[in-house]
């Protein structure tokens, strides 16, 4: 072979490197290409009718599952004063468990928490719900940082770190 043709060879392969490196095969999209931006989450409906110091809450499970556990916390001040994991077990689909939770509000607007945890059709996966309880005080109601709408249309709030001031 003379240089002539080792060099129109080594052309071609140069030429040819970047098709064969490519994949016809398209890859999956990501959550904000695909505009699912939702959290994976134990398939379960979580609802709750909320008074002064007692809720019902009413679980729908979607999927069977077992090694269930409900567990009920607060936020902000609320205390429960039940049980704080009124159900543990295994559940078929379409299954639905009531049970209700007695609690103590915290000052203002407090949140009473339900998180469902088990596994899911072979997935450990959880659900965690919250609800709200009581009117927000007048200090809870001063909104911290600035509200900005996204390029999705979906405000945004622009809270200030622990270092600005």
């Amino acid at each position: 072979m003379n240089l002539k043709a080792i060099a129109a060879l080594s052309s071609l392969l140069a030429l040819t490197a970047p098709v064969a490196c490519t994949s016809q095969s398209k890859s999956n999209p990501t959550p904000a290409e695909s505009g699912d931006t939702q959290k994976v989450a134990a398939p379960v409906q979580v609802d709750a009718k909320v008074g002064e110091n007692q809720a019902h809450i009413v679980l729908r499970f979607d999927a069977p599952a077992t090694d269930v556990q409900v567990n009920i916390s607060g936020v902000d001040g609320l205390k429960v004063t039940s049980v704080p994991t009124p159900v543990t077990g295994s559940f078929t689909e379409d299954s639905v468990s009531e049970f209700d939770v007695s609690f103590t509000p915290g000052a203002g607007r407090s949140l009473l928490v339900v998180t469902v945890t088990g596994v899911f059709r072979g997935t450990h996966l959880s659900k965690v719900s919250s609800f709200n309880v009581g009117t927000p005080t007048a200090e809870q109601q001063k909104a911290a940082g600035t509200t900005v709408t996204g390029d999705d249309g979906q405000p945004i709030k622009v809270l200030p770190s622990a270092d600005a001031e």
